[in-house]
């Protein structure tokens, strides 16, 4: 048995935070596991305790490169437990229109009371008119679904740029030449 447990909107946002997470941290994963040299400042070294060698320190710091590329890895796999359950959730709670305007394309007897033509001649009219009109129903469902699929599309993309902006102005405040030239030209 199948519940719901939270809405479309949360299951979108758990979707897209999913999906994110997973790339996020599984490329984390990988810079760890390849030591990068970026990322050595987060690595759980002891600083109170010391290293008395060079090789004493070489081994802490590999140790700390193997132990956070496993825990991004592990955050990574939890993501996805999130991304199936929000898929699901998503899907629960978007399948109505998807559904029924698949039922409705196939003429679900069990549908014939929201389709049935109200004016017709004969019987082949009323046969006629009530195909048509399981088809304008079905399709406005599909047409519906896909407006969902759109807005997740919209969405996304409207996420994507904003990171976009942001990381282009965090770039220009950090970078002094650049500062120093616009200023420059503003006096």
């Amino acid at each position: 048995m199948a519940c719901k447990i939270c809405g479309p909107k949360l299951s979108l946002c758990g979707l897209i935070l999913s999906v994110w997470g997973i790339i996020q941290l599984t490329l984390m994963g990988v810079f760890y596991y390849i030591e990068a040299v970026a990322l050595l400042e987060d690595l759980p070294l002891e600083e109170e305790s010391g290293h008395h060698t060079v090789d004493a320190f070489i081994h802490a710091v590999e140790v700390g490169y193997q132990r956070n590329s496993y825990n991004c890895w592990i955050a990574a796999l939890l993501y996805v437990i999130t991304l199936v359950i929000s898929g699901h959730q998503f899907w629960m709670n978007n399948r109505s229109s998807i559904l029924m305007g698949i039922l409705y394309k196939i003429e679900c007897i069990t549908l014939l009371e929201d389709v049935e033509a109200e004016e017709y001649v004969d019987y082949d009219d009323f046969i006629k008119k009530t195909q048509e009109n399981y088809s304008l129903v079905g399709l406005n469902c599909l047409i519906a679904a896909g407006i969902y699929v759109v807005m997740i599309l919209l969405s996304w993309l409207c996420m994507h740029q904003a990171q976009r902006k942001e990381l282009m102005q965090r770039k220009k405040s950090d970078d002094d030449e650049w500062y120093c030239e616009n200023k420059s030209k503003v006096i």
